[in-house]
């Protein structure tokens, strides 16, 4: 029965650093022991994750130093931890909701905004330099173009996907397949080799612009006391996200386009 709810459990395989190698094993970790009670709820869990932001986005506003930098950090990937919770749960439950998804997505997205925006906040509010003011917003900025050329790209892929369907006839049984709104990915059987190219493909995913990894930046640059690694270097990283973003998602769906013979 616990192999099976383990199992059960393990329904989404992510691709993102920070998600791989920590909120997807938090999330079974802190699920497991709770995932059958009735007073565990996805809608519970998403208002939990909701909060646990904003009390970490108000640490790092109220309290300057090395101190509230960390219990910030520490609250926002509680917060994260959360958030992967909920759509677990609503899977391992067979009890997922359009409306809990946009819900859930909503609030990253605000969640997100408002923790480049503190930290710029921080900055001002400790006199550091104008850099470490500007540079976070602009971060914020490429962040959210890298983010949006993403969700265009699979729009227009799904787009073709249904024009594909439908010119060979299986536009039903792949409809079929799309009703679920929360799939569930059970996890595949890995061999030691298989769990080395896991990490390999963990660390790779770092150059993919993933908003789930701005979290882990957070945490590091609070740990060492060193913010200019979240303001500085990080946010210069996902600045680049304006531009290099969309030029990277038009080459992928060019390809995959041309290889359908669409355009």
């Amino acid at each position: 029965m616990g192999s099976e709810r383990l199992y059960r459990l393990r329904n989404y395989q992510s691709k993102d650093f920070w998600a791989m190698l920590f909120a997807r094993p938090m999330t079974i970790a802190l699920l497991y022991p709770v995932a059958d009670c009735p007073w565990v709820t996805p809608d519970r869990i998403t208002a939990a994750s909701a909060a646990a932001k904003a009390a970490g986005i108000a640490a790092l506003l109220a309290m300057p130093g090395h101190g509230g930098s960390v219990l910030g950090a520490v609250l926002l990937n509680l917060g994260l931890v959360l958030d992967n919770m909920d759509g677990t749960l609503a899977r391992y439950r067979c009890n997922s909701t359009y409306m809990g998804y946009f819900l859930d997505k909503s609030l990253d997205a605000i969640g997100l905004a408002c923790m480049f925006v503190a930290m710029s906040l921080r900055s001002w509010l400790a006199g550091l330099d104008t850099t470490d003011v500007v540079v976070p917003l602009i971060g914020y900025c490429g962040a959210s173009v890298a983010a949006y050329s993403k969700w265009v790209a699979h729009s227009v892929e799904m787009d073709a996907e249904l024009r594909k369907r439908l010119n060979d006839g299986t536009l039903e049984d792949f409809a079929r397949g799309r009703i679920d709104q929360n799939p569930s990915v059970l996890p595949p059987r890995r061999t030691p080799a298989d769990w080395l190219r896991f990490v390999r493909d963990a660390f790779k995913s770092l150059l993919a612009f993933n908003e789930v990894d701005i979290f882990f930046f957070l945490l590091l640059a609070a740990v060492l006391d060193s913010e200019w690694i979240f303001t500085r270097v990080m946010c210069s990283f996902y600045a680049l996200g304006l531009v290099v973003g969309p030029v990277h998602f038009f080459v992928a769906l060019r390809s995959r386009l041309a290889r359908e013979g669409l355009r």
